[in-house]
């Protein structure tokens, strides 16, 4: 995610180019964790640009994407098999207790968000955010996604916790993880409403692409195919007992922050 806190103006440069860097991270426990740099340029009557510097710890490591939306999903039937690696769980079974960690898994089936929180509510786990099925491959073909076998990976609009502004752009309202406090209608009326500022307001690669996305989602509604979540680690591990998530991805690990 992005920090909003930081920089919220920018600068403009004497050809009035906005530029602006922010910092990008990730929650792990109850830490915001730096990732890395988001940098932004919009020149006067052309489109925005960005690009992302990750810092990368790790030489050698397998980079997958995080949520596999498999083809049994697109035709609205349950994934039967497992075909998961066991890594991530082997992983967190060797960690000792006083560490936190991220974890994402995909869904046996699409779900509404609220079932995919009401399944993870018997565990002290957060969710931070979740991969939102937009019709891609369905009613749409996408210009990049790749595939092994029946499993796609492609990119997704994701559903995060609601962010809100005061009148005077200044964020007033901050969540870090979904909450019970908050309905989870809020959250997705949000997303609607930055997909619909987006591509209503701002020239970017894959914005019609978003624009077909949205009316599928004004259409059907917002169900999800995975999510992550971040947590004890021992408590990620029990995670496996749940039938409905499948194919495990393990993210950062912090030592202990957690209350």
């Amino acid at each position: 995610m992005v920090d909003k806190r930081s920089s919220p103006w920018g600068e403009v440069t004497p050809f009035l180019t906005q530029k602006t860097e922010l910092k990008v991270y990730k929650d792990v426990g109850e830490w915001q964790v730096i990732v890395g740099e988001l940098h932004a340029k919009k020149r006067l009557g052309g489109e925005l640009r960005y690009s992302i510097e990750e810092l990368n710890p790790y030489l050698n490591r397998e980079e997958r994407n995080s949520y596999i939306l498999n083809s049994a999903l697109l035709e609205g039937r349950e994934i039967k098999d497992d075909p998961h690696p066991t890594g991530a769980m082997n992983q967190l079974g060797k960690l000792e207790d006083g560490n936190v960690a991220e974890l994402f898994f995909s869904l046996r089936m699409l779900r509404s968000p609220e079932e995919v929180l009401e399944l993870l509510s018997d565990y002290d786990v957060k969710a931070t955010s979740m991969a939102v099925f937009a019709g891609e491959l369905k009613d749409f073909k996408l210009g990049t996604y790749s595939s092994s076998g029946a499993d796609y990976m492609i990119p997704h609009l994701t559903l995060r916790p609601k962010v809100q502004f005061g009148d005077n752009h200044s964020l007033s309202l901050w969540h870090t993880f979904f909450s019970g406090d908050t309905e989870i209608t809020d959250h997705v009326k949000q997303l609607i409403a930055d997909v619909e500022w987006m591509t209503d307001n701002i020239k970017y690669n894959g914005v019609d692409e978003d624009k077909q996305r949205l009316a599928y989602l004004k259409k059907n509604g917002v169900q999800v195919y995975g999510a992550t979540v971040t947590g004890p680690v021992r408590e990620l591990e029990k995670l496996k007992e749940r039938p409905e998530f499948r194919e495990f991805r393990l993210g950062r690990i912090e030592v202990w922050n957690w209350s």
